[in-house]
């Protein structure tokens, strides 16, 4: 296992609001024969039926899918859900994704409803377990030209690939994947961003402006894309949506020196960047992974990703950092990589056990008003996995997710609702137990697996992956990072 593996992002696609993009589809005919085997024969769960619904559906309807299926011996499932990609490999995965439980018994699964581009697409039933993702065989296809649709056929069944519970074999880890927090806490009171120098759209002190997209999502791989199938780095995707708008703070941010929002008890704070000044502060922030070669573009922590790091891409204005992600090409350690984005870590400056970490963040939006790309708030220790890594937010398709990352596993979930544009993610890491934090709420706990090594903060733009829709440009803001101890 290489060091730092960005590992593989368990993550559940829960809840998706998909706007309609306008379309009609039709269904590829044929179910799969009732209670076939598995076609691979460590695969514990068959599908029995798979199929669009309506299976006609009329120009412009929304179309959804229905599948039955059983399993081997009563099963568990994080996540079951209808998986969709285009020709190009982007995602539009059917919304509805949820918690089932399946046995011997048939169980209908019912997906939500959505529109698609004109394009051709694959559609098939994928799980997620402690171990990761399943992708299940049969593969069903259909197209769309916008206003009609026309099968076109229907492929034979392909393995089931097993899930792989190890991070992929290169510098890998789930939204996180080495860096680690900073020190140098500030005393500084935190001011909101204007949304008057920032390079791009910055934050003002109304009402949140979710930026809008249009153009088909560009190649994406998510949650419920085979877990041993990586992306090829530089296969580059088709046009991608270009955000625009101006994003603005959803509330006003807590000053700095005051507790974490909605974590009880006394803090002392013992690091904080409020990002008020010019340019980033480099006694605190690093801008590649510590283990990726210097250079003008270095390699991303998970060998999903379909974007490389850049110093370029960072920086600091209008009271914020700004990571920008664009659709330009670059090339680290002999890989091309069709996007180029940006990440700081504070490995070196700040590391820390426990404590209360938290972060204000603007997460671009993709055209159905989700998450868009794969934005993360992390921390890790310098021995992955045996340090620990925890996941205080990561966007994985269109969704806000936590995990904690050991030795013994990775679990974590998404939260329910919408957070693109500002929102503030925090956890309490202690020991034995991490509970998370979202807009001062808590949003879910980890009891398993919590390591006590020191780690340190990591916050990224990722393309790509586990992502939602790749938008680019896009331009992740964070207001401040902050981190308290007792």
């Amino acid at each position: 296992m290489p060091r730092h593996p960005k590992h593989r992002r368990a993550k559940s696609a829960a809840r998706r609001r998909i706007a309609a993009l306008g379309l009609a589809v039709a269904a590829v005919g044929g179910a799969a024969a009732a209670f076939a085997a598995p076609a691979d024969a460590a695969e514990l769960v068959t599908v029995d039926t798979l199929a669009l619904s309506p299976t006609v559906p009329s120009t412009g309807s929304p179309v959804s899918a229905v599948a039955t299926l059983h399993a081997a011996q009563h099963l568990t499932v994080r996540s079951l859900a209808i998986a969709v990609r285009s020709a190009n490999g982007g995602n539009y995965d059917f919304p509805g994704a949820t918690r089932s439980v399946l046995g011997t018994t048939e169980t209908t699964f019912q997906a939500g409803s959505r529109t698609f581009p004109a394009g051709s697409y694959q559609y098939y039933v994928a799980y997620r377990t402690s171990g990761g993702w399943h992708k299940l065989s049969p593969v069903r296809t259909f197209t769309s030209d916008g206003a009609t649709v026309t099968p076109t056929g229907t492929p034979s069944p392909t393995a089931s690939p097993t899930a792989t519970p190890s991070p992929a074999a290169t510098a890998t880890a789930t939204p996180t994947a080495t860096p680690s927090p900073t020190s140098s806490p500030t005393a500084t009171a935190s001011a909101t961003p204007s949304a008057t120098s920032s390079p791009t759209a910055t934050p003002t002190a109304t009402a949140t402006a979710t930026p809008t997209a249009t153009a088909t999502p560009t190649a994406s791989t998510s949650p419920f894309a085979s877990p041993t199938a990586t992306p090829s780095a530089t296969a580059s995707p088709t046009a991608s949506p270009t955000a625009t708008g101006t994003p603005s703070p959803t509330a006003t941010a807590q000053p700095s020196g005051t507790g974490p929002i909605g974590i009880a008890g006394t803090w002392n704070q013992v690091f904080d960047d409020e990002f008020n000044g010019g340019s980033l502060d480099t006694s605190k922030w690093g801008t590649k992974f510590p283990w990726a070669n210097a250079g003008s573009c270095t390699r991303p922590a998970n060998t999903y990703e379909t974007a490389g790091y850049a110093p370029s891409q960072v920086s600091v204005s209008g009271g914020a950092l700004h990571l920008a992600a664009t659709k330009q090409s670059c090339t680290a350690e002999g890989v091309t990589y069709p996007y180029t984005s940006g990440m700081v870590q504070s490995d070196s400056h700040f590391n820390a056990t426990y404590g209360a970490f938290e972060a204000r963040i603007y997460l671009p939006a993709q055209p159905t008003g989700q998450i868009a790309n794969w934005p993360a708030f992390w921390t890790v220790g310098q021995n992955w996995p045996a340090d620990g890594e925890m996941d205080v937010m990561e966007g994985m398709s269109g969704t806000a997710c936590y995990h904690f990352h050991s030795p013994a596993g990775g679990p974590g979930d998404c939260a329910s609702g919408d957070y693109s544009g500002w929102h503030t993610y925090g956890a309490q890491w202690s020991p034995g137990s991490v509970t998370y934090y979202y807009d001062g709420k808590q949003v879910g706990q980890i009891t398993t697996g919590i390591t006590s090594a020191p780690m340190y903060l990591v916050l990224n733009n990722a393309v790509g992956g586990y992502g939602g829709t790749t938008v680019a440009p896009a331009d992740m803001q964070v207001d401040y990072v902050r981190v308290w101890q007792h």
